[in-house]
């Protein structure tokens, strides 16, 4: 009996992620779903708009709808006796992304861009490593070479089929740097500065610069700065980046930011990947070559082994 006794004892207990913990992770989940559609509606967006154009409307809707939230009077926006710095960098990087990857989008195609977007998490740790010093081990230094040669196998295919530019592979990069930059500053900026705080700031910044930007490219012709809003295609496609993409996913990377780590923020990067794949090949009828899906392969597999791998 004491035997069967001593059995009841358990001898250890399994480590299990309680609902605070898990949170994070699915704010960051949803973002990337977002995100990964979000290809799709901003690829069907600029064939009525330029890309200013429909990034000015886009954080204009997304500004009164977040100052709408404030006359709720549960949330607050100060920066008074708080390091100005990482906000500032913060709220300069998004416009410049914002940017790239709509420019990039345009140039290329919704499955590319979303494949090519997804190696910012190798780019994270690349960052990690310099402002953070978080050493990667050498299997996720093996593994981040997958995803280049993903990227130059679906290039190649995709330029041959007419659907894949040089600028857009430029703006492709230089979208994934800057959404690594992004994510040292949201750190840091998150040990003084709210989710909600953040937010703001980011989506002002954004509104501002390409209102400014739109209207100077239309000789600040109102009338024709808003014409695209009258296509149904465009009103639809822009209220749901607006919404999910740009209010509701700026929340929720935000408020993750401030609770995991860089290399973990960075790999949920392959979700977006794969609902922007879906969402062009389904909807909008992109072609899915082999090459593509090898090029896929590769750098998905690529980065989940760099995600999976610990720190040293």
């Amino acid at each position: 009996m004491n035997n069967t006794a001593s059995i009841k004892e358990p001898t250890s207990k399994t480590p299990r992620l309680n609902n605070k913990e898990a949170l994070p992770f699915i704010a960051m989940c949803i973002a990337e779903l977002f995100w990964g559609i979000s290809y799709m509606f901003t690829k069907v967006a600029t064939q009525s708009a330029t890309a200013s154009q429909l990034l000015s409307i886009r954080f204009v809707i997304a500004f009164i709808l977040i100052n709408l939230m404030m006359l709720g009077g549960k949330h607050k926006v100060s920066i008074k006796g708080k390091s100005k710095k990482p906000l500032i960098i913060l709220m300069l990087l998004q416009p410049v992304y914002s940017y790239c990857e709509s420019s990039g989008v345009l140039y290329t195609n919704s499955t590319v861009s979303g494949v090519i977007l997804s190696t910012v998490s190798v780019v994270s740790i690349v960052f990690a490593v310099i402002f953070l010093k978080e050493y990667p081990t050498r299997r996720q230094v093996l593994f981040c070479f997958l995803p280049v040669i993903g990227v130059i196998i679906i290039t190649v295919s995709g330029k041959s089929l007419g659907i894949v530019t040089p600028i857009g592979i430029i703006f492709l990069i230089l979208a994934c740097v800057t959404c690594a930059a992004q994510k040292i500053f949201n750190k840091e900026a998150s040990a003084e500065y709210s989710t909600f705080e953040r937010s703001y700031f980011i989506i002002l910044t954004s509104g501002v610069t390409f209102t400014f930007s739109a209207l100077r490219s239309f000789d600040w012709n109102f009338a024709e700065y808003i014409q695209p809003i009258f296509v149904p295609s465009f009103l639809a496609s822009v209220l749901f980046l607006s919404i999910s993409c740009t209010l509701l996913a700026q929340f929720l990377i935000n408020y993750a930011a401030g609770k995991l780590s860089v290399t973990k923020l960075a790999s949920f990067a392959p979700l977006s990947t794969l609902c922007s794949m879906f969402a062009g090949v389904i909807f909008l009828g992109e072609p899915l070559t082999l090459a593509s899906i090898i090029g896929s392969a590769l750098i998905i597999f690529g980065i989940w082994q760099v995600s999976a791998a610990k720190n040293k």
